[in-house]
């Protein structure tokens, strides 16, 4: 008999059968449903298709930026002669940190923890309607030039914390952020091009 309990069949099972798509359709309601949810589907990835190709231009920004920086600085130094060469080298670091998505652009979260680590006041609102005056094309998120942009909006002037001359001047989430580095695996940190 084996392990399984075994017994005839006495009725025939029943048969479940679904009515064809015509036949469900009746409605025209119904029957647009395939062509709206086409439309729907297309709205979706059309921004995220946007946000990819408009972080790959970002990327081959960041890249330009790598291979010619004392051109790109002499560039910023004139649009914004407050800050040195070398806070123009922290900001793009700073901006890669706050990048949580890997994508080269800063979506509005991202810009809020920005500069609540520059120790900003202003409030949400102030914050919103300063991003969303910079981003002028609606995508929701801004990229380095643009964050530049804010942060003189926001007349930040030294625009990141400087290495710590004393142990008592040493800002924790700096050391939390280089703890985490130090801690990170050879090759995630070589694909985040931190060697």
């Amino acid at each position: 008999m084996g392990l399984f309990l075994s017994f005839p069949l006495m009725t025939a099972p029943d048969c479940y059968e679904l009515p064809s798509y015509e036949e469900s359709c009746e409605d025209e309601d119904e029957a647009d449903l395939p062509s709206e949810l086409h439309r729907v589907n297309q709205r979706f990835c059309e921004s995220i298709v946007q946000e990819g190709m408009r972080s790959r231009n970002e990327q081959a920004n960041f890249d330009r930026y790598r291979h010619n920086w004392s051109e790109v600085v002499a560039e910023m130094t004139k649009k914004y002669p407050q800050w040195t060469p070398r806070d123009f080298f922290n900001l793009r670091h700073q901006f890669k940190v706050f990048d949580s998505n890997d994508l080269y652009l800063l979506h509005f979260n991202d810009f809020n923890k920005a500069l609540d680590y520059n120790k900003d006041n202003s409030s949400p609102e102030q914050r919103r309607a300063m991003f969303d005056s910079v981003d002028t094309h609606h995508y929701n998120s801004i990229n380095f030039e643009e964050y530049l942009q804010l942060l003189n909006n926001f007349n930040i002037c030294t625009p990141i914390l400087r290495a710590p001359k004393t142990a008592a001047m040493k800002d924790p989430v700096c050391l939390d952020i280089i703890s985490d580095v130090t801690k990170a695996d050879p090759f995630l940190g070589m694909s985040h091009s931190l060697f």
